[in-house]
Parts: structure tokens; sequence; C-alpha cells
């Protein structure tokens, strides 16, 4: 009875295994399905995405994106031992 907790991890990990490549062939595609999905972006017109930035971001110019640095004095890690 000592390696039943062992034993029962494996079979959860033989059934999480099973179970995903069970679901994984139900999200493959084809390249049948990109050609159907190119055909029919290709008849519609350019549509600009919706940019959900907030001003502050989205109004940047590309010199003030190069002026973000990280700080690493307040890294929450930065007081750790390694």
């Amino acid at each position: 009875m000592k390696h039943k907790p062992q034993m029962m991890k494996m079979r959860w990990l033989s059934a999480a295994v099973m179970l995903s490549l069970c679901t994984s062939s139900a999200w493959a595609f084809s390249i049948d399905d990109v050609a159907k999905e190119a055909q029919t972006l290709a008849g519609k017109g350019f549509e600009a995405p919706k940019s959900n930035l907030p001003s502050a971001f989205r109004d940047m110019k590309y010199a003030d994106y190069q002026q973000i640095q990280f700080n690493h004095d307040k890294a929450y890690w930065n007081n750790l031992k390694s």
C-alpha cells in the first residue's frame, strides 16, 4: 500500500495525457481550411484593427517608446538572494 499514492499519480497523469491527445486533434486544421479563410478574407476590404491601448500609449511617438526601460530597483525579486 505504500506505492498507492504513486500509482494514483501515474493514473491521473496517463488520463490527462490521453485526454489531451483526444482534444488536440479537434483543434487541428488543414491547408484547405487556411486556403478557404484566405479566399474569404481576400474578398473583403481592409479593416484597420481597433486599438485597445490607453491614449497615453496610443499617442506615443517612437522616440518615447525607446525611452521606456525596466526599473531594476522596483523588481519583485530585487532583494532576494539567488
